[in-house]
């Protein structure tokens, strides 16, 4: 069987609008820079589209591997646990789908050099 790969890129959600609407430009122009459609934004709780219908949508779409994106900056319990039972309880009834989900972005060097650039603008 060949590998299909649908995307998710989750953060934890906010009550405010504008919050999640940054998400979901965020992935719209992240599908467009890979020419990839099966990318979806998603978040774990506040807002929606939620992690199980994203899930479900690229399960629907023939994907048999899920990568999740952690739109997260440090690990915690949402990322070492609940999202895991998230992935685990969405897939429930598809064991042939598989899934893997990134470490948070703090160690990521990209990210220090934004913080720098930022911070130097400030100085």
């Amino acid at each position: 069987m060949n590998k299909k790969t649908g995307v998710i890129v989750f953060t934890h959600g906010s009550r405010l609008k504008e919050g999640n609407d940054i998400m979901v430009r965020l992935v719209d122009q992240l599908r467009a820079r890979l020419g990839y459609d099966l990318v979806e934004p998603c978040f774990m709780e506040l807002s929606q589209p939620d992690m199980y219908s994203a899930i479900a949508k690229l399960v629907a779409a023939g994907c048999n591997h899920i990568f999740g994106y952690a739109f997260f900056l440090v690990p915690g319990k949402h990322l070492r646990e609940d999202i895991p039972a998230i992935f685990r309880c969405a897939l429930a009834n598809h064991p042939e789908v598989t899934w893997e989900i990134t470490e948070p972005m703090m160690d990521d060097p990209a990210l220090l050099d934004l913080v720098e650039q930022r911070v130097k603008r400030a100085l």
